[in-house]
């Protein structure tokens, strides 16, 4: 009874996340075959100075075959001060994986979202290339993944940003590694780092580290705490190049 509360005390006060590249690797991490999935909630109430609510939503649905899986991956941040809304980001992930063998799999995505904390009235993408399992061991893996990557963004409308309503079309290559382990029966640790480089311009990169602890409570119930990074050399005007957050969130597996 008493760590149930403790649990909701702590999902309740849980920071809200400035959105940027959004980690759903280690969401397909389930060998369970056929459907499954999760969804995750967190939720940040302040009151005083600023009277703010903001909710965060994600879902996850996947469907494994012996050699291929296929995931969706949904998320929802709402943000109100004094009762009127003032940020919505919605982020849509499909990813496709097909087995070659043991070590290599080929996966494909497509990428949909919107972002006002990064300016984002639109982004789009789509991507193809290989992904590797280079050490397996009891409780744990460790993915190489590289691919192909064409984006299509617009900025939205800011009056001191020089370049507000503007359309862009980048080709970047996007690399990542991605770790997973369980440290004891109840208690799981992940790790994963993207570095996304523009194909005409190595010097603009998106970087972006997550580092998650997982505690199951009972059942299909988990309590997730993470810590993201994130950096791009190259920002839109009048946004941080470099962001920061500190999650609490609950999960329920399915």
């Amino acid at each position: 009874m008493n760590y149930r509360f403790i649990v909701l005390l702590l999902v309740l006060s849980a920071p809200s996340a400035q959105a940027g590249i959004i980690n759903v690797l280690g969401e397909a991490d389930e060998d369970s075959m056929g459907l499954s999935g999760k969804a995750a909630a967190a939720v940040e109430w302040s009151t005083g100075s600023v009277d703010e609510l903001q909710l965060e939503g994600e879902m996850t649905t996947r469907y494994r075959w012996p050699n291929r899986l296929a995931f969706l991956v949904l998320r929802g941040e709402y943000a109100a001060e004094g009762g009127v809304a003032h940020a919505t980001s919605t982020f849509e992930h499909l990813r496709y994986r097909h087995e070659l063998n043991e070590r290599l799999t080929l996966e494909g995505f497509l990428q949909h979202e919107s972002d006002p904390f990064r300016r984002l009235a639109f982004r789009g993408l789509v991507g193809v290339g290989p992904r590797i399992k280079v050490a397996a061991w009891k409780g744990g893996t460790l993915h190489l993944g590289t691919a192909y990557m064409s984006e299509s963004e617009r900025t939205n409308t800011e009056v001191k940003a020089t370049d507000s309503d503007q359309s862009f079309h980048r080709h970047r290559w996007s690399n990542y590694f991605s770790l997973s382990t369980a440290l004891t029966e109840r208690v799981s640790f992940g790790q994963t780092v993207f570095a996304q480089p523009r194909f005409d311009d190595f010097n603009s990169i998106r970087y972006f580290s997550e580092t998650t602890l997982g505690i199951e409570i009972e059942g299909r119930l988990a309590l997730n705490l993470k810590y993201v990074a994130r950096h791009d050399t190259a920002p839109y005007d009048e946004v941080s190049a470099t962001d920061t957050e500190l999650k609490t969130e609950l999960e329920w597996a399915f």
